[in-house]
Order: C-alpha cells, then structure tokens, then sequence
C-alpha cells in the first residue's frame, strides 16, 4: 500500500477532540492549527474496535495512563499486532518502561514491539519542518517497517536495536529537562545549561552501560539529540515545569495551567525509588536533585547551587 493511500485508525478517548476530529480535521485542544485529511482518518471512540481493525498499533497515551487504557482489552486482543511505542515515560508504581510493561504484562512478543525516539517535537513536525526519527527494535525487519511507514520529504528515519538503553535515554531526559528548566528559570544563563547538559550525558552514559550493544555512539540523534532538544527547547513541557518551580509557582497551579503532567514527574520519583532499592543514588545527583526539589519541598537554589560545586 502505497503512503497516499494509508488509513489510520485513530481511537480519542476525548468527546471534544473526538467530534472536533471528525467534523473540521482538527484538535481543538492540542496544536489546533493543524489540518488533518479527513479522508485517511477513521477517528473512533470504541478502543476494541480500533485495535481489532489495526495491525500497527501506536502509543501516544501518556505513560500515566497506558496501563488502564491497555487494560481494558483482554490480552488476547494484541496477539499478533506489532506495537510501536511513542511514550517518553515510565509507569508509575510500576517502575517499568512501555516495552518492558508490554512484554511482560500484555505479552507482545519482543520482535512486535517497537519504539519511536527523537529529537523531535509535535509542534515542528505538524509545520514541517526537518524532523529527526529514529525506531529502534530488537526486530530489525519491524524497525525498517517502522521507518518506511514514517518516512518522508520532512521526517527523516533510521533505526537501531539498542531499545533498551534508547527508552532509557526517552525516560530521564526528561527529568534532566526539568534541571534545565529550573537552571534556566533562576536566571543562571546558557553558560551553565551546557554544562548541565553535559553532566546529564555523562550520568545518562553510565546508565545505559548496563545495556549490552554492538554499536553505541552517545554522540548519535536517539541520545545526545533527544536529550539536547528536551533540554533546550521552548516547546518542551518538562522544561518548562523546571521554569516555573524555580519561579516560585506551585505544582498544583503548574499542572492546572499545563492541563497535563510531565512525564519527568513521575520519571524523577520512579528513578529514586529504584536508585535507592539498589543503594545507588549516588550515581545520579542530578536525577537526586530533581527528585528532591519536586517531592521533597528542597530549595532549588540550592540544589542547583551544590551540583554547581560538586558534580557540573
């Protein structure tokens, strides 16, 4: 099947989005000004239906709710479906990434399972401009599949089968976005976010050691981009969550007015919680750091003022 002529099954859980959908082409609570071809659309509240009539299966669900919005479906309903993850986050209480949830708690088969990573955001994709995508999987037939189906004059792809250590990279750069943001929002200037960027690679570097791979270059667009970009761009949420702590706004009011919650939140909790069960906190003192000013009540000053002195 050629691209033109590709179908997409899209289930929206919202009413509003739904009908908005389906009666102008448009979201009318995220990036409105885009256009969508109704035509290609077949935009569904009936989640049973989609999967049933689908045999490439997206994510884009926030990583907060994948599981209840999984769960509805028995896991019959995903034998055979190749699923690929778009999720940057971790299941809370769960403390597992998307792949590792789909494989051991649905039971897709490894080889179904694929995950899309950047850098990239929505708001430069919908305009068109140069998106940089890459699909890594343990199956290299699906990764290709993947990056055929996605490729074009604007989206350019590769792939990797380093899935592991590429979802990790997807699950704390956000965390350090928000280090970023809280750097940025007390007004100590690009000066230090580079060098804030440079220790998250090297705390993000060891990490990933963990993961085994044949090939591994952190200087490649599905690490050291994907980190960069969260890290410095305006369109980034966790970013932008970072700004407005160390401007002394509250969370409660920061998700009231975001109308979502970032994924580094639940990140920055899942990473110490694990960190601590393996007595290695040390090993990550700007994930520490996050963790302590978001739950702990830590002043950001001065958190961001020790890792100035001891780790950057």
């Amino acid at each position: 099947m050629e691209q033109e002529d590709r179908k997409v099954n899209w289930w929206v859980r919202s009413d509003e989005v739904r009908e908005g959908l389906q009666a102008k082409g448009r979201n009318p609570k995220y990036l409105p000004s885009v256009q969508f071809d109704r035509k290609r659309l077949n935009v569904s509240g009936d989640l049973a239906q989609v999967v049933a009539d689908s045999d490439y299966l997206f994510l884009v669900v926030p990583s907060a709710y994948i599981a209840d919005t999984l769960e509805q479906l028995p896991k019959s309903a995903y034998k055979g479906k190749k699923i690929i993850s778009a999720i940057k986050g971790v299941l809370p209480k769960r403390r597992t990434s998307v792949s590792v949830y789909l494989e051991n708690t649905l039971k897709v088969k490894r080889n179904d399972i694929c995950v899309i990573t950047g850098p990239t955001h929505a708001e430069e994709a919908s305009r068109k401009m140069p998106t940089f995508l890459t699909m890594a999987s343990n199956s290299p037939t699906l990764a290709i599949e993947v990056e055929q189906m996605m490729r074009c004059d604007y989206l350019h792809t590769t792939h990797t089968s380093d899935i592991l250590a590429v979802e990790r990279v997807g699950l704390t750069k956000n965390i350090y976005a928000i280090a970023a943001g809280i750097c940025q929002g007390l007004g100590y200037g690009d000066n230090l976010n580079a060098v804030m960027v440079s220790a998250a690679m090297r705390e993000l570097g060891n990490l990933i050691k963990v993961y085994p791979a044949i090939h591994r270059n952190l200087a490649d667009n599905c690490y050291l981009g994907d980190l960069m970009v969260t890290c410095w761009s305006h369109h980034s949420r966790n970013r932008r969550l970072g700004e407005m702590i160390a401007q002394g706004v509250k969370l409660d009011d920061i998700f009231a007015k975001m109308g979502t919650v970032p994924e580094g939140y639940f990140s920055a909790q899942n990473y110490h919680e694990l960190a601590l069960m393996v007595g290695r906190t040390d090993d990550i003192p700007i994930v520490e750091a996050v963790y302590r000013i978001l739950y702990e009540d830590a002043d950001p000053k001065t958190e961001i003022d020790y890792l100035i002195d001891n780790v950057f």
